[in-house]
């Protein structure tokens, strides 16, 4: 019997299809599971899978941008301003000084949590959302966290939204960052 849904990404696929025309992964078995393959252990299916909402995501980003300024402004005050005297009520003078920094310190915030702390960082946590493999739907590796992050800490994340938002429109895994899409994560809800 042939497939319906492409087993990588879910989408529906032509009868006689040799590759899946969203993802382009080569479908070589075009055979459903049998009984006697089943009974082995329970997997999590990416049907029984909820993927993080939007507005949920957004809110998890904006409050972990909160505590990344929070974290950099203090670094930043402590370490640097002793030695460069920043204005902080004029942050255009010196947001060429700073900026490396504020990426550096943001990059290892999501990068260290999602990787050590389940694919969650303190937004995330607050909205039981985590990012994962899309793939296994299991935690991801160092490496893919790292990539999916690497704009998140910049202006640059709002590029990387609208080029996701474009390319990813009416995914049904809901990612909405290219980079989500270079990495091969998907952001999903936790019970």
């Amino acid at each position: 019997m042939a497939l319906k849904f492409c087993p990588k990404c879910g989408n529906e696929l032509e009868p006689d299809a040799s590759f899946c025309d969203a993802c382009g992964a080569k479908l070589t078995e075009r055979k459903e599971t049998t009984s006697a393959s089943t009974t082995s252990a329970p997997t999590l299916k990416s049907e029984s899978v909820i993927y993080a909402p939007f507005l949920k995501r957004l809110i998890a980003i904006i409050l972990d941008g909160i505590i990344i300024g929070l974290i950099g402004s203090s670094f930043t005050f402590l370490l640097i301003n002793p030695w460069y005297r920043i204005n902080f009520f004029d942050p255009i003078g010196a947001w060429w000084f700073t900026m490396p920094f504020d990426w550096f310190i943001g990059f290892l915030y999501f990068w260290g949590l999602e990787t050590y702390n389940n694919g969650q960082t303190l937004g995330k946590m607050l909205f039981n959302i985590r990012t994962v493999d899309e793939n296994t739907l299991d935690q991801a590796t160092s490496s893919n966290y790292a990539v999916n992050n690497l704009l998140k800490p910049s202006g640059l994340l709002i590029i990387d939204f609208l080029i996701g938002l474009f390319k990813n429109s009416g995914d049904p895994k809901n990612r909405i960052r290219i980079m989500q899409n270079i990495s091969e994560t998907v952001v999903i809800m936790t019970k």
